[in-house]
């Protein structure tokens, strides 16, 4: 038996596109708050490229990257931000989409997922988090 301890219990309400959680990005003194989906199976986290313009950022000289999604592919531009989760905040380093017009930002594993322990419960719709400390 193991026991692990965590510092934020949410309800979430189940959709049709899964868990979507509060969060907030920023950068060089400008905040912007967003709606992002938990996606374990994400390596990296991806958010629209208007979060990306309201926090000043000019997308096209960050890191490029090509997604690969279901229904072809996705250009993106890696940039590190300052992550909040709730009351958990770090430095991250996450992707915004070079079109405009992205349906849904995610929360992967690098930049969001690696910084935290995550507990599920979707059964009863409840996210634990925490902290990831080694």
């Amino acid at each position: 038996m193991h026991q692990i301890s965590y510092s934020i219990c949410h309800r979430y309400t189940r959709t049709n596109h899964g868990i979507t959680i509060r969060v907030s990005l920023g950068r060089g003194g400008f905040i912007e708050p967003a709606e992002a989906k938990v996606d374990t199976g994400a390596e990296y986290c991806l958010f629209s490229r208007e979060i990306g313009e309201a926090l000043h950022i000019d997308i096209e000289s960050g890191l490029p990257k090509t997604f690969g999604t279901l229904t072809g592919t996705l250009e993106a531009f890696g940039h590190e931000v300052t992550l909040q989760s709730f009351h958990l905040c770090f430095q991250s380093f996450v992707y915004f989409a070079k079109e405009k017009g992205l349906p849904r930002n995610l929360l992967g594993s690098i930049g969001w997922l690696r910084n935290l322990k995550l507990g599920l419960v979707d059964h009863d719709e409840f996210l634990y988090l925490d902290h990831y400390d080694s």
